[in-house]
């Protein structure tokens, strides 16, 4: 599983956010942020349509590595 944030333009209403029931939602001035660990690349690409259907505009979308995903030094 890989943890995603992806921060989207405009504050999102509770009935907006209860469709993505596995990412955690912080609202910031003009912002929405939701993370959470999703299976794989297929369910990104859920949230991303999912997104799209609803209008939302995607402003950044940043992988978030866990430890064992570190590079060997």
């Amino acid at each position: 599983m890989t943890h995603y944030v992806i921060r989207v333009k405009g504050t999102l209403s509770r009935e907006l956010t209860n469709a993505f029931p596995s990412m955690e939602v912080h609202s910031e001035p003009a912002q929405t942020v939701l993370h959470g660990y999703l299976h794989d690349q297929a369910a990104l690409a859920g949230v991303f349509n999912h997104l799209d259907m609803l209008g939302v505009d995607i402003l950044e979308v940043m992988h978030v590595p866990q430890p064992d995903d570190r590079e060997p030094d």
